[in-house]
């Protein structure tokens, strides 16, 4: 395994995983092809969540979905790939892909297009994001990393959740 690019490592039940992989990363695609890992330090959980469980509300700015309800909390639901300007979700899907960010007492519950699972990247591997990329994108992301031949946006959690779209909400 080449440990200087990001590395997807699934475990068997009772395994723990490499030590020397670095920091762990929730690793999902937001859409349109974006690839972008969150530190699962930021990650409660990750949910399915059926439409049905999903309350719309009244004039709300585009990029929140509505409510939802988990744990005894009532978090926003948020676009994540309208909130980094990559596209949109589906709004009319079978079910929500949802991961669950958390800074101190802040959550907020992300619609992803896809969980692919968890992944490790060492420091030296991160790279700054290129200048390149969608406007949207660059203040929500600490770093990239180039993955075969895709760029993986690092997120940061703690800027999601002091995004405009989630101050005015």
């Amino acid at each position: 395994m080449d440990h200087s690019v990001l590395a997807l490592a699934t475990t068997r039940k009772g395994e723990i995983a490499p030590q020397n992989l670095g920091e762990s990363y929730l690793k999902f695609e937001v859409g349109q092809g974006t690839q972008v890992g969150l530190p699962m330090k930021q990650v409660q959980e990750v949910m399915v969540l059926q439409p049905r469980y999903l309350t719309p509300m009244p004039n709300l700015m585009p990029g929140l979905l509505g409510l939802m309800h988990r744990r005894s909390r009532v978090l926003w639901v948020i676009d994540l790939a309208m909130l980094l300007d990559v596209g949109r979700l589906d709004y009319s899907p079978q079910q929500y892909d949802i991961v669950i960010l958390r800074t101190g007492s802040i959550s907020v519950a992300a619609a992803v297009k896809q969980v692919d699972g968890i992944a490790w990247a060492l420091p030296d591997a991160l790279q700054p994001v290129p200048s390149h990329v969608t406007k949207g994108l660059i203040p929500y992301s600490r770093a990239c990393i180039l993955q075969s031949q895709d760029v993986v946006f690092m997120l940061d959690g703690e800027a999601i959740l002091q995004s405009p779209l989630l101050q005015q909400a």
